[in-house]
């Protein structure tokens, strides 16, 4: 159920009851791709909270309504806030971190459907910026819409999307690798994300892509990204195609004799005992847990901008689909689903926390 949340101190996971919670809430491409081949994406250590959200697909007022409640920032309100390209921001109006030592990750497909996809790539940059500053962190992964977007694949694209880019001569401008969204996201946005032991990843991560850890991940996917922006494809831009971790349907739609000992191998290799996705939506709006807690399913259509249909009443009857405003949460090692009153909830209405345990080891028993 659908806020700000003010977190109580010493707020911790483990003292949850299984039930819900009530927790109230008041250059050119070579030049950019030389960055990306000198840059070291490292893995978090053990951090003391860790918070995810998935795909947002340009309704910036959810993602504000998200990361309110989750305590991470506060709204500004400069209404002459510009972008980069000189134009006026029609949603965002800056943004304070609060967060503290906490760090957020969003896990891609920030972009299509929606209409606001430009407010939200200058949110998270200023986020990025604040939070390291704060001794706290801002990671963004690769979703498949943000890969489709830098190599000029606009069949989802809103014309309101593209409207509030000023234009497609303004929009690709922003896209391209020097543009001031293509440069963000080449330099700064990564494959996949280790955090302590929860792995981070768009649409799921077969053993094959952990082999050698999180980190070349991260260098081979960028070495495969700077050949299929130079027009090449072929089998070395494997990480790129459906199986790879920005497209992989398996994990989520795959019966579970078959895929949790994938899961169960990928997470032995990247050193981590859940794995979070995006991409393959839940049609309930509750974060779903596979393969004994050990994958947890988090797209619950959080975009009501991009998906209307799934966010009218009686949806879920009438379309299969009901969207809701969720994050997981990881502290200590244990992870909770939290989700958000109904859009439009009054003020003072609570949070619905659940706790998402995993079962160890992965095995036939276990599922």
């Amino acid at each position: 159920m659908p806020g700000t949340m003010v977190r109580p101190p010493g707020f911790n996971v483990q003292q949850m009851a299984a039930r819900p919670v009530a927790v109230h809430w008041r250059g050119s491409l070579e030049a950019a791709m030389l960055v990306l081949s000198l840059l070291v994406l490292p893995c978090l250590a053990a951090s003391d909270r860790v918070v995810s959200v998935a795909d947002l697909h340009g309704d910036f007022g959810h993602a504000v309504a998200i990361l309110r409640a989750a305590g991470l920032i506060e709204e500004g309100s400069n209404e002459s806030l510009q972008g980069p390209d000189g134009r006026p921001f029609v949603r965002y109006k800056g943004a304070r971190w609060i967060g503290g030592s906490t760090t957020l990750v969003q896990t891609g497909d920030m972009v299509d459907r929606g209409t606001y996809a430009r407010d939200l790539y200058a949110l998270f940059a200023d986020l990025r910026q604040q939070a390291a500053a704060a001794g706290g962190q801002v990671v963004n992964l690769f979703g498949n819409h943000d890969l489709m977007n830098l190599q000029g694949d606009l069949r989802y694209v809103s014309p309101e999307d593209e409207a509030d880019f000023g234009g497609a001569a303004a929009r690709r401008a922003a896209w391209a690798p020097t543009g001031w969204v293509g440069r963000q996201i080449l330099e700064e946005f990564r494959a996949a994300f280790l955090a302590g032991d929860t792995l981070f990843v768009h649409a799921g991560l077969l053993p094959e892509h952990v082999e050698h850890g999180v980190d070349q991940l991260n260098e081979k996917f960028f070495k495969q990204l700077r050949v299929s922006l130079s027009g090449s494809w072929g089998a070395n831009t494997e990480l790129l195609k459906s199986t790879g971790p920005l497209w992989l349907r398996r994990f989520a739609t795959g019966p579970e004799a078959r895929i949790c000992s994938q899961v169960a191998k990928a997470l032995e290799l990247a050193g981590a005992k859940r794995m979070v996705l995006g991409h393959t939506q839940v049609d309930n709006g509750v974060v779903r847990l596979r393969c004994g807690g050990h994958l947890v399913m988090a797209d619950t259509i959080i975009s009501q901008d991009g998906y209307p249909m799934c966010w009218q009443p009686g949806s879920l009857q009438a379309e299969g689909c009901q969207g809701s405003l969720s994050y997981v949460e990881v502290r200590d090692g244990e992870a909770v689903a939290v989700r958000l009153p109904p859009a439009g909830g009054a003020e003072g209405e609570a949070l619905e926390v659940t706790p998402l345990p995993v079962k160890t080891p992965i095995g036939a028993g276990e599922l």
